[in-house]
């Protein structure tokens, strides 16, 4: 009895989890993309044969060119091939629905990531898209839209984070201090239900990330 009330703890603790997760994508120059599954700030990496296996067929995107990229599976990430200069996209809606604890009846999750700040304009549901090339002032899309009064959290090389909130036009302005990578992470709630049988649901968690390399600023060790 004891093993198998344990076993539902550890299973419901992995779902609590995963639902709390965002996928975040590292870029290393022009070189290859990966996307990452978990908590950036605690340096939580989920792994392929664990919860990295609920993203079945991911649609990533380079620059200009909407072809989605082949996806190459390693022990801790998703790796792309991204060979030259433009923004990457990533977004998978295959995750089924679930229970919700905290809101009660089904929720339906779909992740969204993006490395860059090159282009201006939106192409995911939800997407922090800068007012000008590189720039430090995001406005937060959603479906084509603005999205006054939302709360989000950079994250800042040195793993200080801070919530900010956009404004009526649904516009931030980021503290950038430090030189290295900044991630941005967003929660955005859609209250229409869907789905059909089995993929009923009641609403859609929109689960997005934002991250970004700074060539200048205060230079960061980590200790």
């Amino acid at each position: 009895m004891l093993t198998l009330i344990t076993t539902a703890i550890l299973i419901f603790t992995l779902i609590d989890n995963a639902q709390a997760h965002f996928v975040w994508l590292e870029r290393q120059g022009d070189g290859a993309t990966r996307a990452y599954f978990g908590e950036w700030i605690d340096d939580i990496r989920e792994k392929t044969g664990g919860l990295l296996d609920r993203f079945k067929a991911p649609r990533v995107t380079f620059g200009v060119n909407d072809q989605p990229l082949q996806v190459k599976r390693n022990d801790n990430n998703l790796e792309f091939a991204t060979q030259g200069t433009g923004d990457v996209r990533f977004v998978d809606s295959g995750v089924p629905p679930r229970e919700d604890s905290e809101k009660g009846g089904i929720t339906k999750t779909i992740y969204y990531a993006k490395h860059g700040r090159l282009e201006t304009t939106a192409k995911l549901d939800l997407e922090l898209v800068p007012t000008q090339p590189n720039g430090n002032i995001l406005v937060i899309i959603f479906r084509g839209s603005p999205l006054a009064k939302a709360e989000l959290t950079i994250i800042a090389p040195s793993k200080w984070e801070k919530p900010l909130t956009t404004d009526e036009q649904g516009r931030v302005t980021m503290p950038m201090p430090w030189a290295g990578r900044y991630v941005l992470e967003l929660t955005h709630f859609d209250e229409n239900a869907g789905g059909s049988g089995e993929e009923n649901f009641n609403r859609t968690r929109h689960i997005s990330s934002l991250s970004f390399t700074q060539s200048e600023g205060i230079t960061w060790q980590s200790q």
